[in-house]
């Protein structure tokens, strides 16, 4: 029995900390930080009192068309007080994205930084750091239901 206690020990302490770690709505968000490609470090405490739209990227060297989708709905709704963060994990040669939104570079090395698997995810973040939508899969495919989720949301947020 001892042995078997040690070897699902070493299984849980093998796993990556995002594996063990789930996230959903409903849960606290723990504050991070991390750079940005184009500009300034982001961290999740200084935006409280704004809700942010959270989307990881996966394998994303071809996808700025999809992204600006994603890009353009953030900014439509930027006088509702919306934020949007890309969150970008590099492989191998990836280049991030081009885009006006931050994209926030994960990095092994940065320890305030987080990451969320699985991926690509978009993350609806209430202004007081709250998860209320977390919508995974296909960013293409899932637009839709992140478009109608976010309309509603917002308007949610905006009367509190």
């Amino acid at each position: 029995m001892e042995f078997v206690v040690r070897y699902l020990l070493l299984i849980l302490l093998a796993l990556p900390a995002s594996a063990l770690e789930t996230l959903k709505p409903g849960d606290k968000v723990d504050d991070f930080t991390m750079l940005s490609v184009n500009g300034f470090g982001q961290r999740l405490t200084e935006v409280r009192g704004q809700p942010l739209m959270l989307i990881w990227l996966d394998r994303c060297d071809a996808c700025s068309e999809t992204l600006a989708r994603y890009q353009l709905l953030a900014e439509s709704l930027e006088i509702d007080g919306l934020l949007g963060w890309f969150v970008w994990v590099p492989e191998g040669d990836d280049e991030p994205p081009k885009m006006r939104l931050p994209v926030l570079r994960y990095d092994t090395k940065w320890r305030q930084s987080w990451l969320f698997e699985p991926r690509p995810a978009v993350m609806l973040i209430s202004p007081d750091g709250v998860l209320d939508h977390l919508i995974i899969g296909d960013l293409e495919e899932s637009y839709g239901e992140v478009e109608a989720a976010m309309m509603r949301w917002i308007s949610e947020v905006r009367d509190q």
